[in-house]
């Protein structure tokens, strides 16, 4: 991969990228990276890490991916997803690192692999689908 071409300015310009801490550590036309610093504001009841932060980290990866050939006149939104818990994701395990890829990219619809790791080892794996449609339809 290569050093993003977003810039990591913009990427943190996001409301929902300064929120989770998330960070670009790389990006090209066909994948992407981000790491989320786990804090212990992200855990559940019985104290892992609660799996719609994990999803939502894998998420913002896939669409990263997705954004470098998206046509400044288009947009895009999840319309699927599916995701895999491997193994449990501890605050205290260091920081998570989703890696997407895009699978496949056609006019309308998008589909993305995302491997989630912590230190080196994979806790989560998942599919997630996009529509793509003209900037102009959405509805303010």
């Amino acid at each position: 991969m290569t050093p993003t071409s977003q810039g990591s300015e913009e990427f943190v310009d996001v409301p929902v990228n300064r929120l989770f801490g998330w960070q670009l550590r790389s990006q090209s036309s066909e994948q992407a990276e981000i790491v989320l610093p786990l804090k212990p504001d992200y855990v559940q009841e019985e104290g892992v890490v609660h799996g719609g932060i994990i999803t939502a980290a894998a998420d913002t990866a896939a669409v990263y991916a997705l954004l470098p050939n998206l046509p400044a006149e288009t947009t895009m939104t999840s319309i699927d997803l599916k995701v895999n818990f491997l193994r449990t994701v501890l605050p205290a395990g260091g920081d998570l690192v989703a890696r997407s890829r895009v699978v496949q990219r056609g006019r309308r619809v998008a589909l993305c692999d995302v491997e989630v790791f912590q230190d080196g080892k994979l806790a989560a794996k998942g599919l997630f689908t996009y529509l793509i449609f003209d900037r102009e339809s959405v509805i303010a």
